[in-house]
């Protein structure tokens, strides 16, 4: 798989994870679930590349780990993500990140 492949694939899972979180919003998801609809588009789509995904989110201020509130989940699959308002605006398109645009 080509570079520009491999990027628009990355790309696609982390939109699919906005708007997966976007249609639970103020609510979450855990992890298990999330992975559970990446995976329904992409059946290669790996656990280990959700964290990941995760963390990039997380680190663009667009996710957060409800479970951090209260001590935080060992078990990664059973963390619960939401989105943050600036998440919930780039899932609704009212903000926008070239980082994410396909």
């Amino acid at each position: 798989m080509n570079s520009r492949a491999r990027t628009v694939m990355i790309k696609q899972a982390r939109c699919q994870i906005l708007r997966n979180l976007d249609i639970v919003y103020p609510s979450g998801l855990t992890m298990k679930s999330l992975y559970q609809t990446v995976c329904s588009v992409d059946e290669m789509y790996d656990f280990n590349l959700l964290v990941k995904d995760i963390a990039y989110l997380r680190d663009k201020g667009y996710v957060m780990y409800v479970d951090d509130a209260m001590g935080g989940m060992d078990d990664a699959i059973k963390k619960v993500v939401k989105l943050t308002a600036d998440g919930k605006e780039v899932a609704e398109g009212t903000d926008s990140d070239e980082a994410l645009e396909i």
